[in-house]
């Protein structure tokens, strides 16, 4: 089954198109387990650990506050890409995928903050 993270931080003017990552199910939830693992926010971990306990395919950065959508979103940013290259040593397919989860990120920290 596969899973869908939407880039979509609460806060910033979103793009005409859906910023959107479809990686399976499992992946996805390694992801959202090991930003849970790096985010100083108690209960932004707690509530991240929670969607991986359930099993969830659905990850929206809108369903979080802007603060902890930012949070979330430096961590992708700054921390996942070598987290990825220990969990697939050599396997340049799974770090070119999970490249483009960094790259939405990115994008949508360009995006203008709404005031």
């Amino acid at each position: 089954m596969s899973g869908d993270f939407i880039v979509a931080p609460p806060g910033r003017v979103q793009p005409p198109q859906m910023l959107s990552w479809m990686p399976s199910r499992g992946l996805l939830l390694r992801v959202v387990e090991f930003i849970a693992g790096e985010v100083a926010d108690d209960e932004l971990s707690e509530e991240l650990h929670h969607f991986t306990e359930g099993g969830y395919s659905y990850f929206s950065l809108g369903m979080y506050t802007s603060e902890q959508a930012e949070e979330i979103m430096a961590v992708v940013r700054e921390s996942l890409l070598p987290a990825v290259a220990e969990w697939y040593p050599g396997d340049d397919e799974a770090y070119d995928f999970v490249t483009e989860l960094v790259d939405l990120v990115k994008q949508a920290q360009e995006l203008e903050l709404i005031k």
